[in-house]
């Protein structure tokens, strides 16, 4: 500062400062930089590049099962039917999802019929739970599996992000339900298909057991109560 007011008063320019890397060659400063080479460990669906279907993929299911679960108990009165229902709901379920997600938008990778077989489980499994909660305490039952599928399992389902994103130990509280053992599962089928999944199988088919077993409670309950009244 000095110099440069000693230069004014002197009527001289001031010294000018050659600021850091000043005249070098971008070019030669270009090649310094080192060069990152990034592999996929297991690359996205070239129609899916940024893996959002596959994260969505948990809602339709979700919405798909309480949808069925809804028509069925609604439309179908015996409580041995609706166990039929359930099933048959979720082999169509699971076949016409996985066609669209797979076959349509690609979403979906690896074996067809696995995937068909998990998204069916799935969706047979959230039908069953509202059956079986509608057949023992009546049509508030939809709104118990409602809740405890979209309420409470789905923002814990770790459907966008690691499980381990999730703050404290609800992550892994997630994958014990409907929607974060289903995401789970299809994301494993289709890029990790070596990885253990034998948690999300015996997840959803808990569930499932679940709501037969409910269903099945509900059918002698309303026997029980028919036959008392008979007589």
């Amino acid at each position: 500062m000095q110099k440069a007011l000693e230069a004014a008063a002197a009527g001289q320019a001031p010294p000018q400062r050659n600021p850091a890397g000043a005249g070098s060659d971008p070019a030669a400063s270009a090649k310094d930089i080192p060069q990152v080479t990034i592999t996929d460990v297991a690359p996205l669906s070239d129609d899916d590049p940024s893996g959002v279907g596959l994260a969505i993929a948990g809602l339709p299911l979700t919405l798909g099962g309480i949808v069925g679960g809804v028509l069925t108990c609604m439309g179908i009165r015996s409580r041995r039917m609706r166990l039929v229902g359930t099933i048959v709901y979720g082999v169509v379920g699971g076949l016409a999802l996985a066609l669209i997600m797979q076959t349509w938008f690609g979403i979906l990778q690896g074996n067809f019929g696995i995937n068909a077989l998990a998204i069916g489980l799935s969706i047979a499994t959230a039908v069953g739970l509202i059956n079986g909660f509608v057949s023992v305490i009546g049509p508030a039952g939809i709104a118990v599996g409602a809740v405890l599928t979209m309420i409470i399992g789905n923002p814990i389902a770790s459907l966008n992000q690691p499980k381990e994103f999730l703050a404290g130990s609800w992550g892994d509280i997630g994958q014990f339900f409907v929607p974060g053992a289903a995401g789970t599962l299809l994301r494993d089928l289709s890029y990790f298909p070596d990885a253990p999944m034998a948690l999300q199988w015996w997840v959803l088919s808990a569930w499932l057991a679940v709501g037969i077993a409910l269903i099945l409670v509900g059918h002698v309950i309303a026997h029980r109560k028919a036959h008392t009244a008979a007589h």
